[in-house]
Formats: structure tokens, C-alpha cells, sequence
């Protein structure tokens, strides 16, 4: 890593990771016409199957829920809500338990809309 530095950084939900991760296995299939254990490391295989188990919608969908949820929420907020797709208010409030600040009901109800929009 000398010479590689951080430039930009932003959150991104898990199927938007996913899409991301699978135009690499794509790339490698392209290369060899064969996928061996030995194209990906331990960490990066790990990281392909938790995507897989894991992601809840399409990259789509998870990128137009989350800038929805922006009107309502910070993008690492939001982010956070498209990954764990609460049910109900309890579980909403559970997320932001850590978080400084209140959130009226309103705005959790309208919240609970929207993700009900994408199940």
C-alpha cells in the first residue's frame, strides 16, 4: 500500500457493494473461462459470500431507496436502514438508539413507507 492514499470515501449499501464485487468475479471468469479457488484471496471469497447471503434488494432499488431516505436521513443513515430493511418502529429506533438527536414519529412512519415501498 506505499504510495495509495484514501481519496474520496462514500457509504454504500451491501447490493450496491454486491453489483460491485460481481463485475470483478465476472472479470476474472472473462479472463480465464474458469473460476479455481485460487483467483480470489481467503478475505475477498469471504466477502463475495456475505454479500451474497446478505444483500436485500437489487443495486437498483437499494441506490433509489437510499436517496429517498436522504430527504429523511444522513447517507450513512440511510445506508444503514437499506442494509437491515427494519419492519416496524421499534426496530427503527433500535438503529438510532447511538445516534444523537431525536426522530419524530412522523418521520419514522414515513420511513417505514418508503421501505415498505421495496419489499
Amino acid at each position: 500500500m506505499i504510495g495509495k492514499k484514501v481519496i474520496d470515501t462514500k457509504p454504500i449499501t451491501i447490493s450496491e457493494a454486491k453489483e460491485i464485487l460481481m463485475k470483478k468475479v465476472e472479470e476474472k471468469v472473462d479472463e480465464n473461462n474458469e473460476i479455481d479457488g485460487h483467483q480470489f484471496t481467503y478475505e475477498q471469497n469471504l466477502t463475495i459470500d456475505y454479500v451474497n447471503k446478505f444483500a436485500l434488494l437489487d443495486a437498483d432499488d437499494a441506490k433509489e431507496l437510499r436517496t429517498k431516505l436522504e430527504e429523511y436521513l444522513t447517507p450513512v443513515q440511510a445506508v444503514k436502514v437499506v442494509d437491515l430493511m427494519p419492519e416496524d418502529l421499534d426496530d427503527l429506533r433500535l438503529i438510532f438508539a447511538k445516534e444523537r438527536g431525536t426522530f419524530e414519529t412522523d418521520a419514522l412512519k414515513n420511513i417505514l413507507d418508503l421501505l415498505d415501498q421495496y419489499r
